[in-house]
């Protein structure tokens, strides 16, 4: 049987198509300030500093089926997109100030997301805050979020969609946690 090369070339091409399409990575959306966020740190009344995040494990981005690589806007790291985001809800609300002595440091265990079809798709954080002297207390925080049965839609839409509001909802249980008002408002 004589090789059609026109049919291996063809073939080849969407081969390497496919490679390069898949392989890319995707980023998530830059972060968005929750107004609920802002209202409660209002509340507190007092200027809080915040220190340079930690990590078990400095990462940028998470696999998405094994295809594309979801990561943060910039490639920071994950730890570092979370402080950034507590920062920017504290600059909103006029409670932040690099001169506080009320200073909330973080240390981000792990975080973890799968994109399975339907709702087992999930984000999720387990993040140590603690205070200045050492004091601290651990939230760990899973959002669910539908995927997609088609990986392009799953991976390159609603994995890095479903990002910005789960870090949304890892700081509002922070800063609504009891142990956040006795370790930095209260304890001070």
């Amino acid at each position: 049987m004589p090789i059609n090369f026109s049919k291996l070339a063809t073939l080849s091409s969407s081969i390497i198509l496919v490679l390069l399409v898949t392989g890319c990575s995707v980023p998530v959306n830059r972060y968005q300030v929750s107004v609920d966020n802002v209202q409660v740190l209002k509340n507190m009344d007092t200027k809080f500093n915040v220190a340079e995040f930690t990590a078990n494990k400095h990462e940028s981005g998470i696999f998405c089926r094994a295809a594309n690589n979801v990561e943060t806007p910039k490639g920071e790291t994950f730890d570092k997109y979370i402080k950034d985001a507590l920062v920017k809800e504290l600059k909103v609300a006029g409670m932040y100030s690099t001169d506080s002595q009320i200073v909330i440091n973080g240390h981000l265990n792990e975080t973890e997301a799968s994109s399975m079809i339907g709702d087992a798709a999930y984000w999720s954080f387990d993040i140590t805050i603690s205070n200045s002297h050492g004091d601290s207390f651990t939230v760990k925080h899973t959002r669910n979020y539908n995927a997609s049965f088609i990986g392009g839609i799953a991976c390159g839409t609603n994995m890095p969609r479903a990002f910005s509001p789960s870090v949304q909802e890892l700081i509002t249980e922070i800063i609504n946690n009891p142990k956040f008002d006795e370790l930095f408002v209260k304890g001070v």
